[in-house]
């Protein structure tokens, strides 16, 4: 090392450099933050409309997806706790960040936490299809819960008595390849249609291993018996008090809409 190639500079030199990266990497993550939300928004977009039976203009492009979204689905905000729709600009609301920050949920008594999420929003979005004389003709609901490896998250579509299954939607989870990832495989999700949420006013919705006996149990997925369970569970909560349920049952009634 020559004299002027001291640990001070050399330090100096490393210092910087790392000073400038992080520059360029903080100015580039705000650049693209807008587009990023956009595009989580537009994915979320995407999710709602297959949930909700327009999965062919899904694929379309963003316009497309847009467009087929404002024409055909009608979002309404749901007080969880009374059933009640609530008061809010819904274009302003990340839901898929509000569920999970402690200022917009509460606290789930582990008891009740039958998703093992522990926390539930106050307020959560709810997604009205519509025919195409305008008519509401199904509700989407969004779900998430505990699986094998982490939180599942997806959507269920029911028709517009409140109760029978038209079709689900796992769009995000850590659920083993093969096995447990096979809640997005279209013939399981497939076994869905028609099933039904209630049984005489009580959740009845179950997931069973050895095979469904009636309209309110699904097939188990082969070899996945612990993500089957929390794909129950998760149903099984938001369909219940703590969830939907209050809402579900002014559908059910035909108070909702």
């Amino acid at each position: 090392m020559s004299k002027k190639e001291t640990i001070g500079k050399t330090l100096g030199v490393v210092v910087g450099l790392c000073l400038v990266c992080a520059v360029i990497v903080a100015t580039a993550a705000v650049k693209l933050r807008p587009e990023q939300q956009a595009n989580k928004a537009l994915d979320w977009k995407r999710n709602i409309l297959i949930a909700s039976g327009f999965a062919e203009e899904a694929k379309g492009n963003a316009k497309a997806v847009e467009e087929s979204f404002s024409k055909n689905i009608e979002v309404r905000l749901v007080n969880l706790e009374t059933g009640e729709y609530a008061e809010g600009d819904v274009s302003k609301i990340d839901y898929d960040a509000e569920r999970k920050s402690p200022k917009f949920t509460r606290e789930l008594d582990p008891k009740a936490d039958e998703a093992k999420i522990k926390r539930v929003a106050r307020v959560a979005p709810v997604y009205l299809a519509k025919d195409a004389s305008g008519q509401i003709n199904s509700v989407t609901l969004p779900v998430h819960g505990k699986g094998l490896w982490g939180t599942m998250y997806g959507f269920i579509a029911l028709d517009k008595d409140g109760n029978t299954v038209k079709t689900i939607n796992f769009y995000e989870h850590l659920e083993t390849p093969g096995l447990g990832a096979e809640i997005q495989n279209p013939k399981w999700v497939q076994t869905w249609e028609g099933k039904k949420l209630y049984k005489d006013g009580h959740v009845a919705i179950e997931v069973v291993k050895g095979g469904a006996k009636s309209d309110t149990q699904v097939d188990g997925l082969s070899g996945a018996t612990l993500t089957s369970n929390g794909v129950s569970h998760t149903f099984r909560f938001w369909a219940g008090e703590q969830g939907f349920g209050p809402y579900l049952a002014k559908v059910r009634n035909g108070g909702a809409f």
